[in-house]
């Protein structure tokens, strides 16, 4: 990664989150020069993601992750790993699976539709085809959301 930063950091589990939102996390040292709402890449074990900075009541700046998706890594609660970070180059860059991407060039409206939503909302729409692990599954979850797209939802 160019112009990154490589430190040690703990995962850790806020038990005050409300279920449904990502309880797992890491903290950003103080002096990583990212903010709220900034948008960082990084590489944790070997594999890459993006995340945006959450400022949490108790002032700390949280990367928030998924349980499953630490799992999928060999990590949990009270691992010490090496974390390396930068500013995402392409904040509004969102990783489409091919079967959404298949779906959309194949309907104008539902394209024009999805070009119109903001980077944030194509990304969770987009999680919601990608996280499927079949490809029948991610081509019906596109079929899917491209008709929802269609009707204005």
């Amino acid at each position: 990664m160019r112009d990154s930063v490589t430190f040690p950091v703990t995962i850790e589990f806020d038990t005050h989150e409300r279920d449904g939102y990502m309880k797992h996390f890491i903290v950003l040292p103080e002096t990583f020069a990212a903010v709220e709402g900034d948008r960082l890449v990084g590489e944790l074990v070997g594999r890459t993601f993006s995340r945006v900075v959450w400022d949490h009541p108790d002032g700390s700046r949280r990367l928030k992750f998924g349980e499953g998706w630490l799992a999928e890594l060999g990590l949990d609660v009270g691992d010490t790993i090496e974390l390396t970070l930068q500013t995402d180059p392409d904040p509004d860059y969102v990783e489409l699976a091919p079967e959404l991407e298949e779906a959309l060039a194949a309907d104008p409206v539902a394209e024009h539709a999805w070009e119109s939503l903001t980077p944030g909302r194509r990304r969770t729409l987009a999680y919601g085809v990608t996280r499927a692990k079949r490809p029948e599954t991610r081509r019906r979850k596109a079929r899917e959301l491209v008709a929802e797209l269609k009707v204005g939802r």
